[in-house]
């Protein structure tokens, strides 16, 4: 190995990723500052008070974004959009790297929405969809899940959550199929006294919602319901039941679980690397005992 792929492989160590490198704390600093500046600017009053102090904040957390991406470009080289890996089945495949590809879509809009020939073209009716590249400009702000990716507490919560999407899905397709049908007789049966709530399939099923989120449902959709309708609290309260309580715990369960299982899953990983360790160091020192004794019986043959 020469040296140019030495300072390749040590530079990749320091950007991997892994939050374990002073470089790695300090830009986890800019895009924390980065997205709390880019939350300031919609605000009105501080834009108007403190504007000019807002774009130089951007502008240099673009810069250092603009460096980080260099640095990146210069480490990983050739798999800088990924690189083959091998399972544990033995299996290669290609990992795709979507950290880096997210930085390099990030960095080029937010660039070219900040080039001097931009408010030009915002002139021409043609170039006047440019507005939404300049409120693609704002999704710079996607860069603080990073801080999520370099936790490993929060790493190993965002996995769980990921790994429970399924469930909560088929849970959710449940659901609709439930309020799906009651909004079926809900709209039926209160349509003609209650159209704001009632009058149609898709205000009865946002009533719903309002219902299952518990949101004044009580004061401001049933009891005026049950005035005229004694027998409507059957209706509402069994669907507050099944759908707020009891499928909301369902999903509520999913999550756990998945948490559970992604710690367990992340403890034996730990596990498993500290049992290699122990291997590994095992036989360096066994090799290790094997060439003293080696060497002793050198110098005893030295002596004869």
């Amino acid at each position: 190995m020469n040296n140019q792929d030495k300072t390749k492989r040590s530079l990749k160590e320091y950007v991997d990723g892994e939050a374990d490198t002073p470089y790695e704390y300090f830009m986890l600093l800019v895009i924390v500052v980065n997205t709390v500046s880019l939350g300031l600017e919609t605000s009105k009053n501080l834009s108007v008070n403190f504007g000019n102090v807002l774009f130089w904040i951007d502008q240099i957390c673009l810069y250092i974004f603009i460096v980080e991406l260099l640095f990146k470009a210069v480490a990983y080289n050739k798999d800088f959009f990924g690189e083959n890996r091998i399972d544990e089945e033995g299996t290669e495949f290609f990992h795709i790297n979507l950290w880096n590809i997210s930085d390099l879509v990030i960095v080029v809009v937010s660039v070219f929405s900040s080039l001097p020939f931009f408010a030009v073209f915002r002139v021409f009716r043609v170039f006047r969809s440019f507005k939404v590249i300049k409120a693609i400009r704002s999704f710079r702000v996607v860069k603080s899940f990073k801080l999520v990716n370099e936790v490993s507490s929060l790493r190993t919560t965002f996995k769980g959550l990921l790994k429970a999407i399924p469930g909560i899905l088929w849970t959710f397709c449940f659901l609709a199929v439930f309020a799906y049908v009651y909004a079926i007789i809900g709209t039926n049966v209160f349509r003609e006294d209650f159209p704001e709530y009632f009058g149609t399939l898709g205000s009865s099923i946002l009533t719903l919602c309002q219902v299952t989120t518990f949101d004044s449902w009580f004061s401001g959709i049933t009891r005026p319901v049950i005035q005229v309708y004694p027998w409507a609290w059957i209706y509402f309260i069994s669907y507050a039941f099944i759908a707020a309580s009891v499928i909301m715990n369902v999903i509520v369960g999913i999550i756990v679980d998945s948490m559970g299982k992604e710690r367990d899953r992340q403890r034996e990983k730990a596990i498993e690397i500290k049992s290699k360790d122990e291997v590994t160091l095992e036989k360096l020192s066994a090799q290790i005992s094997d060439l003293q004794k080696h060497i002793e019986q050198l110098e005893k043959m030295n002596r004869q």
